[in-house]
């Protein structure tokens, strides 16, 4: 198996709808946004999000597509600033399909260091976080082994307050090897 790791395009908010719905219908709990909410969004909604996260500075997606061109895998990021003008960015979404997915194959590693690495030269962050469900055992160790630790900071989940989300931040120097963004590639057998 085989993938290339590069930022979206506009055009493909298709391929982006597609595998959002995939994820949130596979992994519900793994992120804020709902499934239903998500399926009812217009498609200038989804073409909204593609053009915002494929150029420019405020935010990035980042997406593993298999040799066809269908998207297996992604990962966000988005520059915040807080009320004092410290910059920090948030990874969010990272979501790898099912088949794509293991250590072995590094795709959810690869579109999370893209992603990173992103903010690290386009935002030079003070920090880069993210949120994790408390539950979400194999996530929060494949942060973990990618670099993020945990900062002690939580709030509530939104859908279900009855969960506890974890804040991790970003180490500098946690994700292993440098990522050519647009030109990464992995195979596996």
């Amino acid at each position: 198996m085989s993938y290339q790791v590069r930022r979206i395009r506009p055009s493909e908010w298709p391929e982006l709808r597609r595998l959002r719905l995939e994820a949130l219908k596979d992994s519900p709990l793994a992120f804020v946004e709902q499934y239903d909410d998500a399926l009812a969004l217009p498609d200038d909604a989804w073409q909204e999000r593609a053009q915002s996260t494929a150029a420019g500075t405020s935010g990035a997606r980042f997406v593993a597509t298999d040799p066809s061109g269908r998207f297996v895998g992604m990962a966000g990021i988005f520059r915040e600033t807080d009320i004092l003008d410290h910059v920090s960015a948030m990874l969010v979404g990272v979501y790898v399909t099912p088949t794509y997915r293991g250590r072995s194959l590094g795709t959810a590693a690869a579109v999370t260091r893209a992603a990173v690495n992103w903010a690290l030269a386009e935002v030079a962050p003070d920090r880069i976080r993210l949120f994790v469900l408390d539950v979400n055992d194999r996530a929060k160790a494949f942060y973990r082994r990618v670099g993020f630790i945990q900062t002690g900071n939580t709030m509530r989940y939104p859908p279900d307050p009855s969960y506890l989300e974890l804040e991790m931040a970003y180490a500098r120097g946690g994700i292993h090897g440098s990522s050519s963004v647009g030109s990464e590639t992995a195979d596996s057998t």
